[in-house]
């Protein structure tokens, strides 16, 4: 078998199992991320961002909330939004950690190729005679 493609199945078999081992243990992550929500309240030309508590809905989010978080009371307008969720962290973080190992990799290999040459000389082989 030649090197490259020696180095190549080491590479891919360890790769596909770290792979699979991440994808079973993000799942459970990805599956339980919630999205967050939070409350603006436009008090007086400033704005204050409040996080609304897991069992808080958008229809918390009134001028009473606002009002009893700034401790201010001319709001005028409250607002309620929602932040991406923890599972698109997930997938860029993944994406990132991906994209860096193959760098990586990448960026080895003619050293893990030449360390490999020096440490496993090339076998020479002689005919046998009269064969």
């Amino acid at each position: 078998m030649p090197l490259n493609l020696r180095i190549f199945v080491l590479f891919h078999d360890y790769f596909f199992l770290i792979l699979c081992l991440t994808i079973f243990a993000i799942t459970p992550v990805v599956q339980a991320a919630d999205v967050r929500s939070f409350c603006k309240c436009v008090c007086d030309q400033n704005s204050t961002i409040v996080p609304l508590r897991i069992n808080q809905t958008c229809s918390d989010c009134n001028l009473a909330f606002c009002k009893e978080n700034t401790s201010k009371e001319d709001c005028d307008i409250p607002t309620c939004f929602q932040r991406d969720s923890y599972k698109d962290e997930v997938i860029v973080y993944f994406y990132i950690i991906i994209t860096s190992g193959l760098l990586l990799i990448a960026l080895t290999k003619p050293y893990i190729e030449r360390w490999w040459r020096r440490t496993n000389p090339p076998h020479t082989y002689t005919s046998m005679p009269n064969s």
